[in-house]
């Protein structure tokens, strides 16, 4: 038996596995539209694994007044977005960073979207 390795395994050695760049993103998503989708959209697209935090009602009563829609359906409308990796159910309403190290994320995008 050889002990040299092949070509592909030298250059696999080589290589450093890239680390994932993982992105939160969260909301209401009440009602969810366009805007929404593509609020996510532009999310993704800010690195590889895209986290997203969905607020419960009682969070959204408190800061908004009473959704539409009950929680679990519209965990279930974000589940259904092609960006979405994950749905972080009854996510805080303000984002800290414990909870951006607790889902290991790089990234928090938030603010203003053009939904255009």
């Amino acid at each position: 038996m050889s002990s040299k390795r092949t070509q592909s395994e030298a250059g696999d050695a080589g290589r450093k596995k890239k680390k994932q760049v993982r992105v939160w993103v969260d909301g209401c998503f009440d009602m969810a539209h366009f805007g929404h989708a593509n609020a996510i959209r532009q999310a993704k697209e800010m690195g590889d694994y895209l986290i997203v935090g969905v607020h419960s009602d009682a969070e959204i009563t408190k800061n908004k007044g009473p959704p539409v829609y009950s929680e679990e359906e519209r965990y279930k409308m974000v589940r259904a977005i092609k960006w979405v990796d994950q749905v972080v159910e009854d996510a805080p309403y303000v984002t800290t960073l414990e909870t951006l190290e607790e889902y290991d994320c790089d990234f928090c995008v938030h603010g203003d979207y053009q939904y255009s």
